[in-house]
């Protein structure tokens, strides 16, 4: 999850808009299952995409990673070559802090000892933590709103996957349509897409001419058009955190 309109952190110590975002948004998660929320709903989906083995390969591009670990923890044990990216250098540096084990970062242990529940308990929360760490090469800037949406240029990934980052990136449906093509420049055929997110809470659906049009509908007809097969969609409605939410969590292989 990432908002790319997060500002730098003003000098003198005080906490930067990453962090606060962070216990916005993830502050709340006791790492169980025993309620209904975005975290269990990505993570869940996530492991069992991976676990299914649909998605083969080794490299994987987070784009809008933000400054969470959280679409990682699964993703490590599949992809021994990750890079994040995102819009926000306070973002890039709140991920690089953990990255780098500074002990001056957000408390993810509970999101660790569930991926580690998820897993069966093979890997304790430590290991998963060090298997992230090692598993990711790289935290660039990246811009999903341009056509070569990464800061350099790269080789085509195995698995590009985005959450909640390209609707705060776009003000209007056609935009968001954009930026999914955007991402698919980034994939090699073959490949897999993978992207979650809310039709409800983000910039577009709070814009009345585009809220109708921001749904599964548009998601399909979009990824048609970019030549994508095995469309999976999956939605849940649910209050989390007091706020009504569509979440969505989609998978799909470019021709």
């Amino acid at each position: 999850m990432a908002d790319p309109k997060t500002k730098p952190s003003e000098p003198g110590g005080e906490m930067s808009e990453a962090r606060k975002m962070l216990n916005m948004f993830f502050g709340n998660f006791d790492g169980t299952d025993d309620r209904d929320c975005f975290q269990v709903f990505v993570m869940k989906n996530l492991h069992e995409t991976f676990q299914s083995g649909v998605f083969q390969g080794r490299r994987l591009l987070d784009l809008g990673t933000g400054p969470s670990i959280m679409s990682l923890l699964s993703a490590s044990k599949y992809f021994p070559e990750i890079t994040c990216s995102d819009s926000s250098q306070v973002n890039r540096d709140e991920l690089q802090k953990w990255l780098d084990g500074d002990p001056d970062v957000f408390d993810w242990t509970p999101y660790l000892q569930y991926a580690s529940k998820l897993e069966g308990n093979s890997y304790t929360p430590d290991d998963i933590a060090s298997r992230v760490r090692a598993a990711v090469k790289a935290v660039i800037p990246c811009d999903v709103t341009q056509s070569s949406p990464l800061s350099s240029r790269v080789d085509p990934f195995d698995i590009v996957g985005s959450f909640f980052h390209a609707e705060f990136a776009c003000t209007t449906s056609d935009q968001y349509c954009a930026a999914v093509k955007n991402m698919t420049s980034l994939l090699k055929h073959g490949g897999g897409l993978i992207i979650s997110g809310d039709f409800k809470n983000n910039p577009i659906a709070g814009k009345e001419d585009f809220s109708a049009t921001f749904n599964a509908d548009l998601l399909r007809e979009t990824l048609a058009s970019c030549g994508f097969t095995d469309v999976e969609v999956k939605l849940t409605s649910m209050i989390d955190q007091q706020v009504p939410c569509d979440f969505f969590f989609v998978t799909a292989i470019k021709k």
